[in-house]
């Protein structure tokens, strides 16, 4: 992986259960941070795991730092886990695609910052590129829900208005599967981020977290919000919704709020997504299977390659 390797920090799994063994995000499942002295290090953050990227010859110095229970990969083991992260395959909601955008910028962050492991001309990026978008497209149409947004249409089909907090990439990715309803807005710190989007959908009303509220029949959380935050905008809605579906990734206690003061309010967490969908999973699980030694053949493949440089050296450091 062009002398890249992989530092993999997981959840801390006495702590997670069982559960961490199937499931990508859960709400009381968050991985510990790098120490401080790996602040400027290239780490990539799901809620499930960590990520750092370096070199080989940089590994004396970030070893000091590291827990035992954390993974160094290298060459084709580095590849195939990355590519099983990126297309899904770890996560409850089979194929997808919140993770590989998360990757996407956290690569283009890297590039603002001049960073030579991540920069175009690398091949294992364009690698990693090619290989998720052809699996997603060949191999991961039809197994289950691949979305936040599909998950969240499914369960407010029967709703004639929603709201949505949060102006960030999740946000933006749900916005669609329910902008066809009556009613739907958007809550958020800076309404200009989606004066485009409001140009587009005719029945969306953007407003801020000290606007009064539109009454809606769902509330959905998109964004690392606090439950002070949540229950705020409640409280400036002429009713209170039906459902809330809090998609925080953080540990909260939002039910237990809700039950003083709206308890009429159903709340429906990641943790009560992803147990709904695990019945999908087993049926899916055989697939899946064959889809990682596919991916593992690929990224040997890739790293064992022979390439023809008819310039030389000259080839090379083109």
């Amino acid at each position: 992986m062009e002398n890249i390797l992989l530092v993999h920090r997981k959840t801390n799994k006495k702590k997670a259960g069982k559960s961490v063994q199937t499931q990508e995000t859960l709400v009381s499942e968050i991985a510990a941070d790098f120490p401080i002295e790996l602040q400027h290090a290239a780490i990539w953050k799901t809620c499930l795991r960590k990520i750092l990227f370096c070199r080989e010859d940089e590994l004396s110095k970030i070893q000091p730092h590291l827990e035992d229970s954390d993974e160094i990969l290298r060459g084709e083991q580095a590849l195939t886990l990355l590519l099983e992260i990126l297309c899904g395959l770890h996560s409850p909601i089979v194929g997808e695609t919140e993770v590989y955008g998360q990757f996407k910028a956290f690569v283009e962050s890297r590039k603002q910052l001049q960073d030579s492991l991540f920069m175009e001309n690398r091949k294992w990026i364009t690698f990693i590129n090619t290989e998720v978008k052809q699996v997603r497209s060949n191999h991961l149409l039809g197994l289950g829900s691949n979305s936040y947004g599909s998950l969240i249409r499914r369960h407010t089909k029967e709703l004639e208005s929603a709201s949505i907090c949060g102006s960030g990439q999740l946000a933006i990715e749900i916005l669609p599967w329910i902008a066809q309803k009556k009613s739907v807005q958007m809550v958020c710190r800076s309404p200009e981020k989606l004066k485009d989007f409001k140009e587009k959908y005719q029945n969306l009303k953007v407003l801020t977290y000290n606007d009064p509220q539109h009454h809606s029949q769902a509330v959905i959380i998109a964004a690392p919000l606090e439950d002070t935050d949540i229950l705020k905008v409640l409280s400036q809605m002429p009713l209170p919704p039906s459902v809330i579906y809090d998609l925080r990734g953080e540990k909260n206690s939002l039910s237990i709020l809700l039950q003083i003061q709206f308890p009429q309010v159903e709340v429906m967490s990641l943790e009560k997504f992803f147990s709904e969908i695990e019945e999908t999973k087993k049926d899916t699980e055989s697939k899946l299977q064959t889809l990682k030694k596919y991916l593992l053949e690929k990224a040997l493949t890739f790293i064992y390659r022979t390439e023809l440089r008819p310039l030389g050296w000259e080839d090379i450091c083109a």
